[in-house]
């Protein structure tokens, strides 16, 4: 996990045998898919779940017009909620359920309720500035 002071967390869930901890990220993030800039954001956070790599969570209002299109696929975390999910589309690809978001989150993690994240697999990936 990396360092962080304690005003840079903004959940830190320790329930249930499974620790989740929500911290802010004071960087300039810059989301890329196949070549082309998606997303760029200063209000992301990164989620560290116990089991799990650490995964940046970006406002959905920063995803550039058009990229994103919903889809019916949804699934439930017993811890933060309802997730559903989004095709990414970039030129002329769609990569369907690629993308997710906890639009009904647990009461713990209403934080992230406007916040979306990426499959590894369907982003070039992500720059720091």
């Amino acid at each position: 996990m990396e360092s962080t002071s304690r005003t840079d967390i903004v959940i830190d869930y320790k329930q249930r045998n499974h620790p989740i901890r929500v911290v802010k990220v004071n960087k300039t993030l810059t989301v890329k898919a196949k070549g082309q800039e998606i997303l760029n954001t200063r209000n992301a956070y990164l989620i560290h779940e116990d089991g799990h790599k650490p995964v940046y969570y970006f406002p959905i209002s920063d995803a550039r017009p058009g990229v994103i299109k919903e889809t019916s696929a949804e699934s439930i975390c017993p811890y933060k909620g309802r997730a559903h999910y989004y095709s990414l589309l970039v030129g002329d690809t769609e990569l369907k359920d690629s993308v997710w978001r906890y639009s009904e989150p647990s009461r713990e993690f209403e934080a992230i309720k406007d916040y979306i994240a990426f499959y590894e697999s369907a982003i070039d990936g992500i720059e720091e500035s």
